[in-house]
């Protein structure tokens, strides 16, 4: 990897980390909801594994969700996409979702922080991930409706 892009990496980075922390509580409803009505969760085993990308992973009895990258994971900036559907296949965008990624072998060294997924026209979540350098990452989501989690997980791959 050249100078130019290494620099070219950490200024995203950076320009990413200031954009998030410059930004009011307001702007993110979804993270009030979860200080709101959750407990962090403390353990990574409190993150169980989502099947992998494409299948189904029940939220609850009435709604399931399914996750995809827009590409597959490497160094820069991947996309997280998760639909969630009614039981019945129809897509549902009334929950909030966030989430926050990091490499699970260097504990804050890397972690994004808590941020809420975007929701696009078509009513998919997203979520940009900036994967600044190779090995595992793991990404950690709760699902929210009401102030209430009602899901929480963890996708993990490795660049």
């Amino acid at each position: 990897m050249s100078k130019k892009q290494i620099v070219f990496i950490a200024l995203i980075y950076l320009v990413t980390t200031m954009t998030f922390l410059f930004r009011s509580s307001e702007d993110f409803p979804s993270l009030n909801a979860i200080a709101a009505g959750t407990e962090a969760k403390g353990k990574a085993d409190a993150y169980p594994l989502l099947p992998k990308a494409g299948e189904k992973c029940w939220i609850n009895g009435d709604h399931y969700l399914i996750y995809e990258f827009d590409k597959k994971p490497q160094m820069g900036t991947i996309i997280l996409k998760i639909q969630v559907f009614t039981k019945d296949g129809k897509q549902n965008s009334s929950f909030d979702i966030v989430g926050d990624s990091g490499m699970p072998s260097m504990k804050g060294a890397h972690d994004a922080g808590l941020q809420a997924f975007k929701l696009n026209k078509k009513g998919d979540y997203l979520l940009p991930v900036n994967v600044v350098m190779p090995g595992e990452w793991e990404i950690r989501i709760n699902v929210v409706k009401e102030k209430e989690n009602l899901y929480s997980g963890s996708i993990r791959f490795r660049v």
